[in-house]
């Protein structure tokens, strides 16, 4: 459960130096290595980053790794356990969070599962990725705000984007919402857009001192579907492999996918009722993991990680009653009517 440093790299050089006893991979390196890199070269001043294969994009989300370089006191040889501690953390804060919001809709808290037994979360928690800790800000976020404790949403929400750009669109749906549906004024959902501002800082830095944007360069997004239609056929192809183990593998991944994207195609029909603000958070959400790359979905690990979020959001999509906030001065209506006694 250590960062996996390709030693035939700079990276991997630069591990060895800043810890004798640091054991790197080659082949078999992944993405946590990034995260290492960021938490011993937090803002990018040093000579680590220079190794990333796209700094610009990594330095895009690096929350997690500012995390490890924080819980390490910058010092290089503890930042590997300091990352396995956050990322550990993070799961059993998110499936904390997640069994809490069900408890409040008057459940016995079996959404907790949904991050607890959720494939790509554990993959990523293995591996020292950032998931693990987007889930616990994002259903941190999602309590807070349903039970109207505003400066822990707002914390939540604003570090949210550091830990995965996308994500920006949480506040901004919940602000969408809470102007909409609720109809409050601008000025009262000024707390929740303002959540964005530390994420646009942060990407202005990095685009000037790096010299482009995150976005810069490959991309994960494309054509709607189209990276699903070409991971199911590499699979199809694969599963005739005259070698057993990429045949059966293959066959593997066609069964799983097409029971990701079938759950998560009926959560999104679900979403489009707009019951609750969850609803606008999940739907674009949807959109952008429909058009991942195939990049981002060919592997198996890479579909279950990229969609490890909608699916943590799943349950709160397709239950009743939908995830409201409290009104004031009383339990929300919704959970008022899940813990109301049954007449006699």
């Amino acid at each position: 459960m250590l960062p996996r440093v390709d030693g035939a790299t700079g990276m991997g050089a630069a591990a060895r130096r800043l810890d004798p006893g640091f054991r790197t991979v080659h082949p078999a390196a992944y993405d946590g290595q990034f995260y290492w890199g960021i938490a011993v070269d937090p803002i990018a001043t040093g000579d680590v980053h220079r190794s990333f294969d796209k700094p610009t994009y990594r330095y895009g989300h690096p929350l997690y790794g500012w995390l490890g370089w924080l819980f390490s006191a910058g010092q290089a040889r503890a930042a590997p356990a300091a990352l396995f501690g956050v990322g550990l953390a993070s799961m059993l804060a998110a499936a904390a969070a997640a069994a809490c919001l069900g408890v409040a809709r008057g459940r016995p808290g079996w959404e907790g599962l949904f991050v607890a037994l959720n494939p790509g979360l554990l993959y990523a928690g293995v591996h020292d990725l950032a998931e693990p800790l987007s889930a616990a800000l994002l259903l941190s976020g999602l309590a807070a705000y349903a039970r109207r404790r505003r400066p822990v949403a707002v914390a939540c929400l604003a570090l949210l984007p550091l830990t995965k750009e996308p994500l920006v669109v949480v506040p901004l749906a919940l602000a969408a919402w809470e102007l909409v549906r609720n109809r409050r004024r601008l000025l009262e959902v000024a707390p929740l857009l303002a959540t964005v501002v530390p994420s646009v800082l942060w990407w202005t830095y990095a685009r000037i001192h790096l010299g482009a944007w995150f976005t810069t360069g490959d991309t994960a997004l494309g054509t709607p579907l189209v990276g699903w239609k070409r991971a199911l056929l590499d699979a199809g192809v694969h599963s005739y492999s005259p070698s057993a183990t990429l045949s059966q593998s293959s066959e593997a991944t066609i069964v799983v996918l097409i029971a990701l994207l079938a759950a998560l195609g009926l959560a999104s029909l679900a979403a489009l009722r707009l019951r609750g603000p969850v609803d606008l958070i999940f739907l674009p959400l949807a959109v952008l993991a429909a058009c991942l790359a195939p990049n981002a979905t060919v592997y198996l690990r890479d579909a279950l990680r990229n969609t490890s979020l909608l699916l943590v959001l799943v349950p709160f999509v397709i239950a009743s009653p939908p995830l409201l906030p409290r009104s004031r001065g009383r339990r929300g209506a919704g959970s008022s009517r899940a813990r109301r006694p049954s007449p006699t």
